[in-house]
């Protein structure tokens, strides 16, 4: 007998206040029959609290429940568990009345289904609608652990696993213990494996993760097939083959193919190893990558929308040791590992409305997290001109785009007819929002700017208001809110009406919208604002918007055109577009460098004999940044800042014919902005750390040990480690020193597919820098076995399918029981009392 609580036997307490009223008793009755009474009652308030402590007593049970558990992995055959539905059909016929049955689906989860459910599934999967996702592991253990929680209490437990065997999570036998321990009979019924043709590239190795330049290099790719096949294997470096070899595979032998490769580019490189079989069924285990580190000379990635007017600057990089990688407006890469295959980026000429907001915030923590050396030069497409007002990229820089306008510049009034119709609602209107802000901030106190807003029809959201009232302007900006349809003409003729009605010299008016606006004379009307002396630039967001329209207004208003995809994008359009119908961005003429500061940079070079440039984008300086060179008006020229680990570089002119002519034509041009940007490049200074890897149970693991000069250990350092995932992403990871000068970092994967991580010793400013690429599931690795735990159990008849259980007990309640023999004592102690 068991009991589920004891606290109610405090009411046994007022047995002492009974024997109390006994003692104090007046009944003139036989003492024999008094004490019988009284000791009745007693009986009876006792028995009273053990039913409220709800007792219960087992009763051994011939009831069971079976618990059917189907592998539909991707490496098992379907028509195998398929066919299994046979015989557990058949066993639940063989159920008794009593007894209870649950069917699961297992792969990388479990899935509860009833016979018929299960048949259509599977029977669909086979037709080619297979969840490959769902079927993409095989997690044994999970599911065996996850399907007894299916037991109800009082029964015979058994489950009965149908699988090939093969695990990929090696939780098996740890769970098959927990169940043993739980009672629950385990019985294991072999399925198939997969039959159909397939081979796999099982891994690309290395015995190092990092060569110097010019070095040779073993990389051994393996590969597994499950039939005798031929195939060709492919070795990739940055999507291009370098090498390809043929292979005779035998069925279920790994076979081992070295590639000896010389490390011509430093920095860090992916390396990807690829199989192509004459017979395949899974494409997603063809190919396995690693990325390996190669010390060289510095890289330096130059980005210029005309490639061609970089080349001489570039051609005198080189011959100064460097290794320059010159590409156009689509030549920045959005991926965290491909820009730390580069010590240093030079944005020469790229505008801000080409990058995205991804690429803008990994080239911050290409600098910030990883040491990396960002540098921009000046052109009509860089600093406040290029759209960087406000962004990351700004950030980094030691110069800003905010400055006083000149008093001889023209003043500017502009419009900014903005669609607020439905389709913007949420993130595109309050980017609208920001962008319009934006605009407001870059104008000066001479400027005016207004704001009209259209869905159906045209609101007035500012008018055309002195851009010195930046509060009145704000606020009004902020009330701007996404509803109604879409008609642009009637705002673009409001906005007309304002322009005609100022002083300004230069009158411009910027069209956003992200779709189809009705019909109307669109073009006649801007041609009367371009011959009255207004300028029109639009903007077409989204792939539903009028970009053909779009394009022919900013045509015949002689504007620019933008197309973007990205809501994004819009403020780096808008302050773009602000500072170049401006006018006062820039300065040309012939303007000397005057040195501000003294910085090793500058060592050996006297200002006064530095070539003069012919023009600058006129920016500001951010505090406690080194301006090193600068105009006579003191406008900088040449500043330098650090930004987190790395070094964030500025120079207002240019390197190209446009301002920099004279510098191109100065015999010391390549050895000076050799120097310069020799200063700011990434200094992977790793000597002394020595760091292994090693992948297990979803975690990467990264041990790092720490030695001086002398070889001896390092402890107690401020180690820091940041990651950034596939999507530029961070977060950050602890590092725990393990040992003396042993330090250890641990990474939960989960879905990630690439993982960028940085070790960083603080105290001596050492970097180390790894790569994490996921591989495809173990479920399609073709090199698993069934599981040794698995050997041990029993099999399954459907005739038999409860026989030889363990004995099941049930709880049953007795409350009763005791509450009605109470009852009785009471009773029979009260009729002695008066009888």
């Amino acid at each position: 007998m068991t009991f589920t609580t004891f606290t109610p036997l405090f009411w046994l307490l007022l047995l002492l206040v009974a024997g109390a009223a006994y003692w104090r008793s007046l009944v003139d009755r036989p003492t024999g029959l008094k004490r019988a009474s009284f000791l009745l009652r007693v009986l009876g308030i006792v028995l009273l609290a053990l039913a409220l402590c709800q007792p219960f007593i087992q009763d051994q049970t011939e009831d069971a429940h079976v618990a059917f558990v189907v592998d539909v992995s991707q490496s098992v055959e379907l028509k195998d568990a398929l066919e299994a539905l046979k015989p557990i059909e058949d066993g639940i016929q063989q159920l008794r009345p009593g007894d209870s049955f649950s069917l699961f689906a297992m792969a990388k989860g479990v899935r509860e289904q009833s016979p018929k459910e299960m048949r259509t599934l599977l029977e669909g999967w086979m037709k080619g609608l297979a969840d490959d996702a769902f079927r993409s592991e095989s997690r044994l253990g999970d599911a065996l652990l996850s399907s007894r929680l299916s037991f109800p209490a009082g029964k015979a437990k058994r489950l009965i696993l149908f699988s090939d065997g093969v695990e990929t999570d090696s939780s098996l036998t740890d769970a098959l213990d927990q169940l043993r321990r739980e009672e629950v009979d385990v019985r294991f019924v072999k399925l198939s494996t997969l039959d159909q043709p397939e081979a796999a590239l099982v891994a690309l190795e290395s015995t190092t993760g990092f060569a110097f330049q010019g070095e040779m290099l073993r990389l051994n790719a393996k590969v597994r097939a499950n039939r005798d096949m031929q195939a060709r294997v492919r070795l990739l470096n940055k999507g291009v083959m370098v090498q390809e070899k043929s292979v005779s595979l035998k069925a279920g032998e790994e076979t081992k193919l070295p590639f000896d490769q010389e490390m011509t580019t430093p920095g860090p490189g992916v390396w990807t190893a690829e199989i192509v079989p004459e017979k395949d069924h899974f494409p997603i285990n063809n190919q396995a990558s690693m990325t390996l580190n190669v010390q060289g000379q510095p890289r330096v990635l130059v980005l210029h929308e005309k490639e061609r007017d970089m080349r001489t600057i570039v051609r005198a990089l080189k011959e100064q040791d460097f290794e320059v990688d010159l590409r156009g407006k689509r030549g920045l890469p959005d991926r965290m590992e491909e820009l730390l295959a580069f010590d240093c980026i030079v944005i020469a000429n790229l505008p801000a409305t080409e990058m995205s907001a991804r690429q803008m915030n990994l080239l911050r923590s290409y600098v910030a997290d990883f040491g990396g050396g960002l540098v921009m030069l000046g052109s009509d497409n860089s600093f406040g001109l290029g759209g960087y007002y406000k962004t990351p990229v700004e950030e980094v820089l030691p110069l800003v785009s905010r400055y006083e306008k000149e008093k001889e510049k023209p003043s500017l009034a502009m419009v900014l007819v903005m669609d607020k119709s439905g389709s913007m609602q949420g993130q595109p209107i309050a980017l609208a929002r920001q962008a319009a802000k934006s605009a407001t901030e870059l104008l000066s106190a001479r400027d005016q700017i207004a704001v009209i807003g259209f869905d159906g029809q045209a609101q007035i959201i500012c008018d055309m208001t002195p851009a010195s009232q930046q509060s009145t302007i704000m606020a009004a900006i902020d009330s701007l809110e996404a509803s109604g349809g879409t008609f642009m003409y009637p705002a673009m003729e409001a906005g007309r009406e304002m322009l005609d009605r100022t002083t300004a010299k230069v009158k411009h008016m910027i069209c956003l919208t992200d779709g189809q606006t009705q019909e109307a004379d669109h073009i006649g009307l801007t041609q009367q604002m371009a011959d009255s002396g207004i300028t029109i630039s639009t903007i077409a967001l989204g792939e539903g918007s009028a970009g053909e329209l779009l394009q022919q207004i900013a045509e015949v208003g002689r504007g620019r055109f933008y197309e973007s995809n990205e809501a994004e994008s819009l403020p780096q359009i808008f302050t773009k577009e602000t500072t170049q119908a401006s006018k006062s961005a820039t300065q040309e003429g012939l303007f000397p460098h005057i040195q501000i500061t003294d910085h090793p940079m500058l060592s050996g070079y006297d200002a006064d004999g530095l070539p003069v440039t012919l023009g600058y984008v006129m920016t500001e300086a951010k505090p406690a940044v080194q301006v090193l060179l600068a105009a006579e008006s003191g406008d900088p020229l040449l500043a330098v800042g650090r930004f987190g680990l790395g070094m964030g570089l500025a120079y207002t002119g240019d390197l190209t014919e446009t301002w920099g002519g004279e510098w191109l034509a100065w015999d010391g041009c390549g050895r000076f902005w050799a120097q310069v940007l020799r200063s700011v490049v990434r200094k992977m200074d790793r000597a002394g750390m020595d760091a292994r890897s090693e992948i297990s149970d979803g975690r990467w693991t990264v041990r790092l040990d720490r030695r001086d000069d002398a070889e001896a250990p390092l402890s107690g350092l401020r180690m820091e480690a940041q990651a950034l995932d596939e999507n530029g992403r961070p977060f950050n990871i602890q590092v725990d020193e393990t040992g003396l000068g042993r330090y250890e970092a641990t990474i939960p994967l989960g879905t990630r597919q690439h993982i960028a991580l940085r070790l960083h010793d603080r105290d001596h400013d050492k970097l180390e820098v790894r790569h994490y690429h996921a591989a495809y599931p173990n479920e399609y690795r073709l090199d698993g076995k069934p599981a040794d735990a698995l050997h041990a159990l029993g099999s399954y008849q459907p005739a038999s399918i409860t026989a030889a259980l363990p004995a099941a007990f049930q709880l049953r309640p007795i409350s009763s029981w005791f509450a009605w023999l109470a009852m009785s004592l009471l009773l029979a102690g009260i009729l002695l009392r008066r009888i």
